[in-house]
């Protein structure tokens, strides 16, 4: 490191010393979660308070703590444990205080920041929480190198109902086993001892461990491991070795020597000698304990049982950090042919295998704390003794000692077979043997030049599609930064854009309905290489359509949610103007083929046998209006593009580039699909209208104004319902390979062109178009402005991104992460009436926007 300071300018070298790694040896945390949904939980820096923010967006919020922190906060410190179940329904925090310690769960509802309180409790001093992991259903989707999506297996046991279980080691060294609702109705823990072979059941719990010979335990670390398809459950725990608490056990010494030194001591004397001897055995013990627990019969946690494992000795460095990592089973694109003939055959094989189990342990050695410290990480593995499948056979595989760098971390990679390993530097390091994978980049973790030396990791967590790492430091100023993790470098061959990590993890993350944040973060990023946001895309949605099983439709409108993300994630970082309209107008038409889409399944499920339910008349002429007006913008590009080729003979750099994207609409056979069926049921709804007796009054209002509105377009939808069949059978000349990069691109290809042209002159030429209408609005003429009754609707821009209605401002509104869409919850009355379909389908909203985005209640700034 080089500083400088006015004129005089010197090299100033930095070397790590040992009192720099006192956070590392004495484990401190500053702990991180980071959920499915990407948002990131961390502890505040001097409160006991639990944060959290969105990745990639402005919504922070706070979580509620119990009541005993809340009229006492003085007494208890931040959290030191902060764990997030995979699932993303369930977080548990662990608070310690003066008098007592808190444990904590919260409950997620259906939004971003609906946490409430499930329950919390109280531990004594000497049984505070030292590790935590969550046993849940959950099973992660994976992507293949060759391409085939498949689910892992659950880790750990199977449980038989969909609740997940919270495993709490403590420092008594017993196991905590809480069951959550709703398997139970309220939180319950069934305690046990690690050290010793016991039983607990929900009516009976063992004795806490006493005072062993010579003092007490005291776990001070601690690792939970679990592997997939496997029932049991290991732990590996560290202890220290402490005085006792009984004041009377201590023996003072008695400092007076006989006068004939070759006379035998008094009896007090060799008292006080022995117990003074003990003082050498105090600290941290030279051995690794290791259990074994397992749960009830068939996963059901009624029955908790431990039976204690040989231990490891291992005397010497202090222990930095324990950690159980899991490598995955053998995929089914992996199997042998004749594994795959019978699709029951490979299920069964699928579900008798198991993934390997390994513990690293991290040792930190100060030497003669005159010299650099030195790490050391050991891999032993676990494997199933063939004798006896209970038992367990533990192997020490490999050693590593570094002497040049400190070791800081290792955290799991995403292809489960390495694991990422944190100096200076990152890179990656083979599972079992520890040597360096060349297959992967290093990715530098940048410091504050200010806090060299000091910006320890205090915390770590890992983004939802492993790609990102969140880390916070021990620093005077606590912060949160973010580095992107290592990559594998491409891999040659066929079907590359397929065989990439980003494709194979946006496809996975598709699949698993997981948060795509921090892959559009990378994606977006100035530092990314060219050409790699469209080959990401292209490549997972070729993964897609391949694993779909004949059902694509349903992934490319996951797709058309996430290329939202993408393009308004570029769009809200462009500093140019120009180029920020573009991708303005890019985004825009990505999200408008979305709620297309979503206006069909409106139509579709308000449909009241061969009409339309008239309790919902408002609510789907709202929509209806909302879609003819998108249909006018839609065609006045045509019409712009059209008179381009008809002016000259021009290229396709002719056409508006602002223009160019909501030609996808007609280009791709999804969205246009779903333009052809909401034409259709727009000019349905309309003819029912047009027969409607005069007797139903409130339809007979909504009748005339929906009247009015067609009255005024630009656009004759019967015409249009007849153009679009001519346009799909030009959609259809399109290839799939085509399509994938148009949606990549967000706007057609230049290859495209002559589709282009024949779709455009297919329109203009059409009775679809009336310019005089289409370009002259009578809202923009004051002599006509009170002849128009839609002319103040139109004008409104404060709309709700579900109903396409005005917000009213009158129920709770949420806002949407991935697209900054307002939705207004209400009870779908409209006067006193009310459409049980129209509330059913607005109910399927109420989880995530119509982009695939998650609400939220946070206010922040539009």
């Amino acid at each position: 490191m080089a500083s400088s300071k006015g004129k005089a300018r010197e090299d100033v070298h930095w070397q790590l010393g040992w009192w720099e790694l006192s956070p590392l040896l004495d484990r401190a945390h500053r702990p991180l979660a980071w959920s499915k949904s990407s948002v990131i939980f961390s502890a505040h820096h001097t409160k006991p308070l639990v944060l959290a923010r969105h990745f990639n967006s402005s919504r922070h919020f706070e979580l509620a703590v119990p009541q005993a922190i809340r009229l006492d906060p003085d007494s208890y410190s931040p959290p030191t444990l902060i764990y997030i179940s995979p699932d993303d329904d369930w977080l548990f925090a662990y608070f310690s205080g003066a008098k007592d310690n808190i444990g904590c769960l919260w409950h997620r509802g259906l939004h971003l920041d609906a946490w409430t309180i499930g329950d919390s409790w109280s531990m004594a001093h000497g049984a505070g929480i030292v590790a935590a992991a969550w046993v849940t259903s959950h099973r992660e989707w994976v992507v293949s190198d060759s391409g085939t999506a498949s689910r892992l297996p659950p880790l750990g046991p199977t449980l038989p109902f969909n609740s997940p279980i919270l495993l709490l080691v403590t420092e008594s060294r017993d196991v905590n086993v809480c069951l959550l609702p709703p398997s139970v109705p309220s939180v319950k823990i069934l305690r046990t001892s690690l050290v010793q072979s016991t039983t607990a059941s929900e009516s009976t719990s063992p004795p806490l461990e006493g005072t062993s010979l010579g003092g007490r335990h005291v776990c001070i670390a601690a690792a939970i491991g679990l592997s997939y398809n496997d029932p049991s459950i290991l732990i590996a725990m560290r202890s220290h070795l402490l005085p006792p608490d009984d004041p009377s056990s201590d023996h003072p010494l008695d400092m007076v020597l006989p006068l004939d030194l070759d006379q035998p001591l008094p009896a007090a004397h060799t008292t006080s000698t022995a117990q003074s001897n003990l003082w050498e055995i105090w600290g941290e013990e030279a051995m690794i304990e290791l259990c074994e627990v397992t749960l009830g019969k068939g996963g059901a946690p009624t029955q908790v049982s431990t039976k204690p494992l040989p231990p490891i000795s291992r005397p010497g460095s202090r222990i930095a950090d324990l950690t159980f990592f899991c490598s995955q089973p053998e995929p089914p694109g992996n199997a042998s042919p004749m594994a795959t003939k019978d699709p029951r055959r490979q299920a069964k094989e699928q579900a008798d295998k198991r993934g390997s189990i390994y513990l690293a342990a991290t040792f930190i050695n100060c030497v003669d704390y005159t010299s650099p410290p030195q790490s050391e990480v050991t891999i032993y593995s676990f494997t199933r003794n063939p004798a006896a499948s209970s038992r367990w056979s533990l192997y020490k595989e490999h050693t590593r000692t570094f002497t040049t760098a400190v070791l800081a971390f290792l955290i799991p990679s995403p292809s489960k077979t390495n694991v990422f390993a944190g100096f200076l530097d990152l890179s990656a390091l083979s599972l079992p043997d520890l040597t360096n994978d060349d297959r992967w980049e290093s990715s530098p973790i940048m410091s504050i030049t200010d806090y060299v030396g000091r910006d320890v990791p205090a915390g770590l967590a890992t983004s939802p599609n492993n790609v990102l790492l969140c880390m916070s430091s021990f620093t005077p100023e606590p912060r949160v930064a973010i580095h992107a993790l290592p990559r594998r470098k491409p891999i040659p061959g066929p079907n590359a854009e397929s065989r990439a990590d980003l494709a194979r993890f946006l496809a996975a993350a598709v699949l698993a309905h997981s948060s795509l944040s921090d892959i559009v973060s990378l994606l977006i990023s100035n530092s990314s290489p060219d050409g790699l946001l469209s080959s990401s895309l292209v490549g997972a949605m070729a993964i897609l359509e391949n694993n779909s099983f004949g059902l694509s439709d349903v992934w490319l409108y996951e797709v058309l949610g996430v290329a939202t993300e993408i393009a308004r994630g570029k769009y809200l970082k462009a500093p140019d103007s120009a180029e920020k309209a573009l991708l303005e107008a890019q985004w825009t038409s990505l999200h408008d083929m979305c709620s297309v889409a979503t206006l069909e399944t409106a139509f579709s499920d308000c449909r009241d046998g061969d009409s339309y339910d008239l309790e919902a008349i408002w609510q789907l002429v709202g929509l209806a209006m909302w879609f003819k007006d998108y249909l006018e913008r839609l065609i006045k590009d045509c019409v712009t593009i059209g008179d381009n080729f008809a002016n000259a003979q021009t290229q396709v750099s002719a056409i508006p580039r602002l223009a160019n994207s909501s030609l996808l609409h007609f280009l791709h056979r999804y969205p246009l699909n779903n333009l052809q069926s909401t034409v259709s049921h727009v000019k349905r709804l309309r003819d029912d209208l047009k027969s409607l007796s005069p007797k139903v009054e409130n339809a007979q209002m909504a009748k005339e104004l929906l009247m009015d509105s067609f009255a005024c377009s630009g656009v004759d939808v019967d015409a249009l319902s007849s153009v679009l069949e001519e346009v799909k059978v030009i959609s259809a000349t399109i290839s799939a390979s085509e399509l994938r990069q148009c949606l990549a691109s967000f706007s057609p290809i230049p290859s495209l062109r002559p589709q282009i042209q024949q779709i455009v002159e297919k329109i203009c030429s059409s009775k679809t178009v009336n310019r005089q209408k289409l370009f002259i609005k009578a809202a923009d003429l004051v002599d006509a402005i009170y002849q128009w009754p839609a002319a103040e609707y139109a004008k409104e821009k404060d709309r709700d991104i579900v109903t396409k209605g005005v917000l009213l401002h009158r129920g709770t509104i949420l806002r949407c992460v991935r697209c900054g869409g307002r939705y207004e919850v209400s009870d779908g009355k409209v006067g006193d009436h009310i459409s049980l379909r129209w509330r059913a389908w607005e109910r399927t909203w109420a989880y995530q926007c119509i982009c695939g985005g998650s609400w939220t209640f946070s206010v922040v700034a539009p």
